[in-house]
């Protein structure tokens, strides 16, 4: 199951990416590609109690997260999609547990708000390609992989 997961994944962002710009050659790609998405819309979001004000030239040339990060987030936004196809509770398994790991890692609020977005982009791409069928094997797979463990 672990490899249909991924396989979704794949198929899922780059059919994203390719509708949206031309089609990603590598994982690298296609996480530059969330991030430049994610910073393209932290305007419409909040950091702390104001709205973020727009991405810079200079942001999206060097954005605020690496790539890494941006992979882990995708990657956990990901399960919480699955979780909420499969009725699963994610807020406090997954999403909560994680915004307070990259909190203890000193990040800031504008990096918190992106994180976040990331995280809702990686739900909306798994729930856009899977649906709102759970088959019993995902269940599975994403319940046993649900509860957030920092990696490393």
């Amino acid at each position: 199951m672990r490899a249909i997961f991924a396989f979704l994944f794949v198929i899922a962002f780059a059919a994203s990416a390719s509708a949206q710009s031309q089609k990603a050659k590598s994982r690298e790609e296609l996480m530059q590609q969330v991030l430049q998405a994610a910073l393209g819309d932290i305007q419409n979001a909040r950091c702390g109690s104001d709205r973020c004000a727009p991405a810079t030239a200079e942001e999206k040339k060097n954005p605020p997260l690496t790539l890494s990060e941006t992979s882990q987030v995708l990657g956990r936004g990901l399960f919480s999609g699955g979780a909420d196809i499969c009725g699963l509770e994610w807020s406090k398994r997954n999403y909560e547990p994680m915004m307070a790991y990259w909190r203890k890692q000193k990040k800031t609020e504008r990096q918190l708000t992106l994180i976040s977005i990331v995280h809702q982009i990686g739900m909306q791409q798994i729930q856009k390609q899977i649906g709102t069928n759970c088959p019993a094997e995902m269940k599975k797979d994403v319940e046993s992989k649900l509860d957030f463990k920092p990696q490393g």
